[in-house]
Parts: C-alpha cells; sequence; structure tokens
C-alpha cells in the first residue's frame, strides 16, 4: 500500500518536471530561431546591464561575446539539472542511465545549432555545442551526485 502513495505523490513532481524540462528546450530552440539582429539587440541589452553594475561595484567589463556564450552555458546547465530530475521522477535510475541522460543534452544541442541554419544572419557553430555539453554536464553531475548519494533510504519505495 505505501507503494501506491508514493506512486501518487510522484504524479504532481512528474508533471512539474516535465513541463519545466520541456519548457527549457522549447527556450532554447526559440533563441535560436530569432534573427542575428534581434538575438544580438537582446544580448546587447544585457550586457550593457551588466557592465553597468560592475562599474558601480568598481569591477571590469565583459564583452557581449562572453555573455552570450554565458547564456548558453547557463540555459544547458538548466537543462542539465532538469534532465536527471526528470529521470528521477520517472525512477529510471539516472546514475545507471547517464549516457541516455548525456545523449540527451547532446541532441537539445545539436537541433539548436541546426536551426541555426534556418535564422536569418546565424550559422551553427561546434563550439558552441561543446560550451552547451560542458553547461550540460556541469548542470547535470551535482543532481546525479545528490541523487545518488540520497536516494537508498526512500526510493526504494517507488523505484
Amino acid at each position: 500500500m505505501e507503494r501506491k502513495t508514493s506512486n501518487i505523490c510522484l504524479i504532481p513532481a512528474r508533471a512539474v518536471i516535465t513541463l519545466l524540462f520541456l519548457s527549457c528546450v522549447l527556450f532554447i530552440w526559440h533563441n535560436s530561431m530569432e534573427s542575428a539582429e534581434v538575438s544580438s539587440g537582446r544580448s546587447g541589452r544585457i550586457t550593457e546591464a551588466v557592465n553597468e553594475f560592475l562599474a558601480q561595484s568598481g569591477n571590469g567589463t565583459v564583452t557581449e561575446h562572453f555573455i552570450r556564450k554565458l547564456a548558453h552555458f547557463s540555459e544547458y546547465g538548466a537543462e542539465g539539472v532538469l534532465t536527471v530530475l526528470l529521470f528521477v521522477v520517472y525512477c529510471l535510475k539516472p546514475a545507471k542511465s547517464w549516457r541516455i541522460i548525456i545523449l540527451t543534452g547532446m541532441l537539445t544541442a545539436v537541433v539548436d545549432e541546426s536551426i541555426q541554419f534556418f535564422s536569418a544572419g546565424r550559422s551553427p557553430g561546434i563550439g558552441d555545442i561543446c560550451i552547451d555539453m560542458a553547461g550540460f554536464i556541469c548542470g547535470m553531475l551535482p543532481v546525479l551526485a545528490v541523487w545518488y548519494l540520497c536516494t537508498a533510504p526512500h526510493m526504494k519505495d517507488c523505484c
């Protein structure tokens, strides 16, 4: 009977994590569909805001290129976290499925860069896929480690 209760409790978690994961991937792909002009405009505004903050705190400046690469790294870091959580809430033993988890990130990155073939003024880059995967792995590993360290007592009921 406890097993049924545990699985019922997972239903809202599954819905939320699945929705967050899909939203993250769609956000990434949507950004790639934007023209170079639109994308550069947004990056420029963010760069200005960051540089204003840094100037007020007495630090140096950052370039738009840095902001763009940090955005790649960050959005894929979020996807890495959400992908592991997706495996956790569906009881798919993420520690044993790490190859599939990484493949998920790689697939998202390759589609992301491929979309840029069709976006005005944009072009795909292997370097961006490397940055994407570095972010994905940096998001994935801590969550995977915490899951692995914390699962024994409470996850046996549902998984």
